[in-house]
């Protein structure tokens, strides 16, 4: 197991079959202010009623923040063979004694539909609960967010609860009325530890018959 301590030293380097996900370095967050700028990448991210550029700033100040306090874990998420990130993805609110933290991720326009952010995030809980000893993992996303549900839901996460309408601001042609409700999704240790074996089961399966 990771500790506090130890993740201090640094985030180790953690990589899937097309993606390297490293900790942030002080290079990346122009690259960060780029992308955060994007109405479109930060719609459902830090909502408010000020404009897209001062909550971009607000959002690179907070990952400053938490990761230097590890109360968040940020990775960059990279194409293997390549140093320039295309997106974040976090353990936010990490509360490493009740062993439970909050995944988080943002990914440029142009990754979008290719299955990054899935492939990123699967490989941040497998993390958790590996490493970190994570009992259980959360996300939220608002109800219209479905293609950030539909990851989450891929990730093996199971709705567990809907909270209350959130007031949205009147950026991208919503109204300043506009009300949505967020839904919470969690996936548990031994939820993540039975949905591997069954997928060990189906590969062995399928070796089978080959």
């Amino acid at each position: 197991m990771l500790t506090r301590k130890m993740l201090g030293q640094g985030l180790p380097v953690l990589w899937t079959e097309r993606l390297v996900l490293r900790p942030l370095r002080q290079s990346d967050y122009s690259t960060l202010s780029e992308l955060f700028s994007d109405p479109q990448v930060i719609r459902y991210v830090n909502r408010g009623s000020q404009p897209t550029l001062i909550r971009a700033r607000r959002l690179l100040n907070q990952i400053r923040s938490s990761s230097a306090k590890l109360d968040s874990l940020h990775y960059g998420i990279c194409w293997k063979g390549s140093e320039q990130i295309m997106g974040i993805t976090s353990f936010q609110h990490w509360n490493d004694q009740n062993g439970t933290a909050q995944i988080g991720y943002i990914l440029d326009r142009s990754c979008w539909g290719k299955g990054v952010a899935t492939e990123a995030v699967h490989r941040l809980i497998r993390f958790g609960f590996s490493e970190l000893s994570l009992r259980k993992v959360e996300a939220r996303c608002y109800e219209v967010n479905v293609s950030s549900e539909r990851v989450l839901i891929k990730c093996g996460m199971c709705h567990e609860r809907t909270l209350p309408s959130f007031v949205l601001n009147h950026e991208d042609g919503e109204t300043s009325d506009t009300l949505l409700d967020v839904k919470v999704y969690s996936l548990d240790r031994e939820q993540f530890s039975g949905s591997l074996q069954e997928r060990r089961l189906q590969t062995l399966v399928s070796d089978k018959h080959e």
